[in-house]
């Protein structure tokens, strides 16, 4: 059933079909929470849910039929009552003041926020990537204005979804605030972001709030094999990698992690060869660095730290289910009877700073190297 589709987030489901059962709707929401947990899939189905035409009544649950023609329009993102608002590039032409903002950006604009639309609708979950795409800007806002203030075509509630509200800029929160200020009959604002603190106070405070919750294990390992068909070992695996984002799950899902894994393996090898290291540490980071990809490197980092936390929790307890590295335990094991007494949670500690150093563009060759050696420190002249 259509709620099913939404990944776990059980209270705050819980919250939204209490609030339909009652009647009960709210003229804004702020859904928020980490990236890639289901904010944007919740309010998408809380939209569909209460334009449905023939609503499914089930033990106190509300749900869209998902057959009717609303749910129908609603299910590939062209429902009148339901307007998602994102990022888009600057138009060149734009003067700000009139006409949609889409209407000016170019025909290979367009398509491409056409394909992004028609992912969206595919799947949820999927994150809008437009490219020179990174504000709503006040045009979109005055679009979202104008839109209010015209007359429904369909019956129903009208929705307004701004997907990492966030992205806002300064002028067009400021024109959202002036929105939020005139509440409308029968229309709902949505804002979802993972990034709440970026968002003015005084919009926040025309919200309520939700936070929405990190995604247990299982249901991500459970969505991966019902959905993408992904088999049970790997998919309890990735789940468990993914730090509760089924975003996050799919991005790993989509990387060679096998590699991954082997490349961190052979980082702390020579990290922790006894003599002559430095030249096999410094072909290992040439290796690792040679493409320059960020984004990689920071994966690989994650691993590494998850690696390290599993090797910090067999130190303090020889409890194998609180083990993300399922696969790799007699590893671990042998990892921790050589270094059961080095600091491990200061080497964790050491490869979070590293990890947010990447975020902010650091050199990643230096980055790599002296975290190389702050670990060589903490695990191998300390034992």
């Amino acid at each position: 059933m259509p709620w099913s589709s939404v990944i776990g987030q059980y209270r705050v489901k819980n919250i939204l079909q209490r609030a339909i059962a009652e009647g009960r709707i709210a003229h804004a929401y702020c859904f928020w929470g980490p990236e890639g947990i289901g904010k944007d899939a919740l309010a998408l189905e809380f939209a569909k849910t209460l334009n449905c035409d023939t609503p499914v009544h089930r033990d106190g649950i509300i749900e869209a039929c998902d057959t009717c023609k609303s749910c129908n329009q609603a299910s590939v993102l062209q429902h009148p009552n339901i307007q998602l608002v994102f990022s888009l590039p600057a138009a060149k032409s734009d003067d700000g003041k009139s006409g949609s903002s889409i209407l000016k950006l170019t025909d290979d604009q367009i398509r491409i926020i056409q394909d992004q639309l028609k992912a969206k609708a595919e799947n949820p979950y999927y994150n809008i990537s437009i490219p020179n795409a990174t504000q709503i800007r006040i045009a979109a806002v005055r679009d979202v204005k104008k839109n209010i203030s015209m007359s429904a075509t369909q019956r129903g509630r009208r929705f307004v979804i701004i997907s990492e509200a966030d992205a806002m800029n300064p002028e067009a929160a400021n024109a959202f605030l002036k929105t939020l200020e005139e509440p409308n009959a029968n229309i709902t604002i949505i804002l979802t972001t993972s990034r709440r603190d970026q968002l003015i106070s005084t919009i926040l405070s025309r919200c309520q709030q939700i936070r929405c919750d990190t995604l247990p294990d299982q249901d991500i390992a459970d969505a991966l094999a019902a959905r993408l068909g992904v088999a049970t070992e790997e998919a309890t695996l990735i789940a468990r990698l993914a730090d509760g984002s089924y975003s996050k799950a799919c991005e790993l899902l989509n990387d060679d992690l096998t590699e991954l894994r082997a490349e961190i393996v052979s980082l702390l090898r020579a990290i922790l060869k006894q003599r002559n290291y430095i030249l096999q540490l410094s072909h290992q980071i040439e290796l690792m660095t040679g493409d320059k990809n960020r984004n990689r490197i920071e994966k690989m980092l994650i691993l590494l730290l998850l690696w390290l936390r599993d090797a910090y929790a067999l130190s303090v307890s020889q409890n194998i289910d609180v083990i993300i590295n399922i696969d790799q335990v007699t590893d671990l094991q042998n990892f921790v009877k050589n270094f059961a007494h080095t600091p491990l949670d200061r080497a964790a500690t050491a490869i979070e700073r590293s990890i947010e150093l990447v975020r902010r563009n650091v050199d990643i060759g230096l980055l790599l190297t002296t975290l190389a050696l702050d670990l060589r420190s903490l695990l191998v002249q300390r034992r």
